[in-house]
């Protein structure tokens, strides 16, 4: 058995509890280890789940009727014969007796092998067979448990550590922080959606594990070190009272670091700088006051639909939502961010070879006009309650800001709301970033991105792990387009944010305030390290050092000179800088 695996650490933090192992991709399902007494029961359950499926097959295959009756009924009763083959049941069995496994978890590895292997045949017609095999194991699936494979609606028990191959945005918006106290997953990245969950809810995690799901033995006590991204799936009991001690000085820390940036936060040499919380989930409320947080800079609001789903939040909904984080908020302000579906964080699956460059973000909300006017007048009805401003992500062109403005302006009318909403724009894209000396005209506030800026900036694809390590907003190309923006939205008289990870990290927290960020919105518990940071930095010394990573050719030139401006000066440092800004005559 592996002693410790590598992967890439995204949120920091240690724990210690029992493996909970759970495949999301192709057919979700737990696996539990099983005792060989009971693979007798677990073979009884799944050959009584494949009959009742090959039954509903073949009925609905007699029931056919119509022009493409004859068709259907052939697809349905070949779909009724692949339950009931014995061939695929013994697989299943024999995997259950060999992994001593559950048969959820046996059903899921035989139906993923059989269709691979099907995948690659010579014949078309074979190659087409690999999705009734998953049609047919769903169907199984079904029958065997009253969630039909949803498994994130079974509750994980207290104390566990999700280990996944993949956690989707729909996933992730139904996990319970409560019951989890760390994610390890085979497949993600840095900014992927699992990891900002993660982050946002403190939770120690580790992501690009390979063969991670099958390297681990389920309900056995495991380590996760979000610091150096490692997973132990097999640790001794000394390892164990080792990391449960470093996970009480973590706390301990924390609880002090906590206390010591309690009040607001400055640089060095005494600029204020603004830090609000970014939050995925009402939920996290209580996060704003634990963690001194100066409203909300980023409220994900997706989040609510993808919890929902499939159905679809209604006005009063999200209006008890929004007012909730107002009410938590005040009297700071809470920053909205419009639905971000579509894409990779679409209901249904995304169509096009790129979902992140399709249909996604304020595009998709102007195509469903109904959706994003019942958000608008949730929005509208909830600004009462306190000082309400409304991003819209994924902004490209000035005509789409000014159709959002159009919407919510008729929406506010409709309701006879007076006080209107300031309408913000994310700054995400190229696109927004080259236009925001015209989008500043009309738009109330700037919040930069930074996350998918670097993306679509840098053409990587940041959860990919083969192209990951390109991936980098501190890239000199990334800073010259928010140098460009913060310049533009200066002179419109505009607020200009940052909510991206960029924002909660030593070296771009130091490029930012070169760069003349005077407000920052980051995950709750990254708040007091900012605010540590942040201490740390005159924004002088990072303002004259700003000329030179412009001129820079490679992010790590970049790291490497603001990495030194969170740093106290050398005696050398500081006894050439005070000789430069002294008269002439007093050097002598």
């Amino acid at each position: 058995m592996t002693s410790l695996m590598q992967g890439l650490p995204v949120s920091r933090g240690i724990a210690v509890g029992r493996a909970v192992i759970v495949r999301f991709a192709g057919l979700p399902a737990f696996r539990r280890a099983i005792d060989p007494s009971a693979l007798e029961a677990e073979e009884r359950r799944l050959r009584r789940a494949a009959r009742q499926a090959s039954e509903e097959f073949l009925q609905h295959s007699r029931d056919s009727v119509g022009e493409m009756g004859s068709e259907l009924a052939a697809i349905l009763e070949a779909h009724g014969l692949i339950a009931a083959d014995e061939t695929f049941l013994s697989a299943i069995v024999e995997h259950m007796s060999r992994e001593r496994v559950n048969v959820e978890w046996a059903l899921a590895a035989v139906a993923r092998d059989f269709g691979e292997r099907l995948e690659k045949a010579d014949s078309a017609a074979m190659r087409e067979r690999a999705a009734d095999i998953t049609d047919v194991a769903r169907e199984v699936a079904a029958h065997l448990s009253p969630t039909g494979g949803r498994v994130m609606e079974t509750d994980l028990p207290r104390g566990s550590i999700l280990i996944a191959d993949e956690l989707s945005p729909v996933n992730a918006a139904r996990l319970d922080p409560r019951r989890v106290r760390a994610l390890a997953l085979e497949r993600g990245g840095k900014t992927s959606h699992a990891s900002i969950i993660a982050r946002s809810f403190g939770l120690p995690a580790v992501v690009g594990l390979a063969g991670l799901c099958d390297a681990i033995s389920p309900e056995r006590p495991i380590v996760v070190d979000g610091d150096r991204g490692t997973v132990e799936p097999t640790p001794s009991k000394n390892r164990l009272r080792q990391a449960l001690l470093q996970v009480r000085d973590t706390r301990e820390k924390a609880r002090r670091l906590r206390n010591r940036t309690a009040g607001a936060a400055a640089t060095r040499d005494g600029v204020r700088i603004v830090v609000r919380a970014n939050l995925e989930l009402p939920e996290e409320v209580a996060a704003l006051e634990r963690w001194h947080a100066e409203g909300v800079g980023l409220f994900r609001s997706e989040f609510l639909y993808l919890k929902a789903a499939p159905r679809t939040p209604g006005v009063e909904e999200q209006r008890a939502a929004y007012e909730d984080l107002l009410a938590a908020a005040a009297p700071h302000p809470v920053v909205i961010r419009t639905y971000d579906l579509g894409g990779e964080k679409g209901i249904a699956p995304a169509a096009g070879e790129n979902p992140a460059l399709g249909l996604r973000g304020l595009r998709y909300c102007l195509l469903h006009a109904a959706l994003f006017d019942e958000q608008l007048a949730a929005l509208c009805l909830a600004s009462a309650r306190g000082e309400l401003k409304i991003l819209l992500p994924m902004v490209t062109s000035l005509s789409e800001l000014r159709e959002a403005r159009r919407r919510l302006l008729e929406v506010a009318a409709r309701l006879r709301v007076t006080k209107i909403p300031a309408l913000g724009v994310m700054i995400e894209v190229p696109s927004a970033a080259l236009l925001a000396d015209r989008l500043a005209e009309e738009a109330d506030f700037f919040s930069i991105g930074t996350n998918d800026l670097a993306q679509y900036g840098l053409a990587v694809d940041r959860a990919n792990p083969e192209v990951s390590t390109l991936y980098s907003p501190l890239h000199p190309a990334i800073l010259r387009m928010m140098k460009f923006v913060v310049e533009a939205g200066a002179a419109r008289s505009r607020a200009v944010a940052v909510c991206g990870e960029m924002a909660s990290e030593r070296a771009g927290i130091a490029a930012l305030i070169a760069l003349g960020i005077r407000e920052l919105s980051v995950t709750p518990v990254a708040i007091p390290g900012v605010k540590e940071t942040l201490a740390r930095v005159d924004s002088g010394r990072a303002e004259g050092m700003l000329e030179r990573a412009l001129g820079c050719s490679e992010p790590e030139e970049v790291e490497k000179i603001f990495g030194a401006a969170s740093e106290p000066e050398s005696r050398r440092e500081t006894a050439a800088r005070v000789r430069v800004e002294l008269p002439e005559d007093a050097r002598k």
